[in-house]
Formats: C-alpha cells, structure tokens, sequence
C-alpha cells in the first residue's frame, strides 16, 4: 500500500515537473501581438467575436436599439454563419490583414441599428436613403 502510495506521489511530481518547465506552452493570442504572432483563423474570429460582445454593451454601436442581450444573441446566433461566409486564410498575419477580414466579420455579427422601409440602417447615409423624414 506505501510504494502504490509512494508511486502515485512520484508519478504526479514529475508529471507536474514535466508540465511546468519543459512543455511548452499553450499560445495566448492576441489582435494587438498579431504582428508578433500570427493568430490561426478560429482564434482570430473567437477573438473578434469577444470584441463584437463588447461593442454589445451599454451605449456601444451594437446595442443602442436592439439593447444587450438581444445584441449579445444576435452576435451568438450569426458567428458560425459569419465565419464560414468570412473565407479568411488559415493564418492571418499582421494589423491591415486583421482590420481586412474583422470588418466584414463585425458588420455580419453586429445587429443593425436600425431598419428603414425594410433595408438595414448602418449608416446616416443609409438612414437618409430610406427613411422618411
């Protein structure tokens, strides 16, 4: 009974030993370090999906009309399809590439503001378009 004791006690050290100074890390990745550290796709658009969380909060362009948690599911309901219409490589490296492919990927997850004679309003220039004054 001591040496099975005695052998889960030395199996977990040096499986804690073996985890902690020689195995490499998860990567944590970053928008801001993309320069730094190409982020793969899924990373990228979970990335930008938390982004497209934020902007749902109180007083963000996202949440003004539809409000917070509506925007919150909108943005849960359309990732998938987004990301799948997004077409993005399998790795995106650097800051134009990033603004490149999150922003079509903001305007699909984001709920529009507003709607006009049945077309989205995004814009000022939409709302003059199709809105009555």
């Amino acid at each position: 009974m001591q040496r099975l004791l005695l052998l889960i006690v030395v199996v977990a050290a040096a499986a804690f030993a073996y985890l902690h100074w020689f195995a490499a890390p998860a990567p944590r990745y970053s928008l801001a370090a993309i320069e730094q550290q190409p982020v793969p796709r899924a990373e990228f658009f979970a990335l930008w999906r938390e982004v497209a969380d934020g902007l749902c909060a109180p007083g963000k362009s996202g949440s003004e009309r539809v409000g917070v948690q509506a925007c919150r599911e909108h943005v849960e309901r359309a990732h998938e399809r987004c990301l799948a219409a997004a077409g993005a490589p399998a790795t995106i490296a650097g800051r134009a590439e990033s603004r490149r492919w999150a922003r079509p990927y903001l305007d699909c997850v984001l709920p529009a503001p507003s709607v006009c004679g049945g077309v989205q309003v995004r814009s000022d220039e939409d709302a003059r378009r199709h809105c009555p004054p």
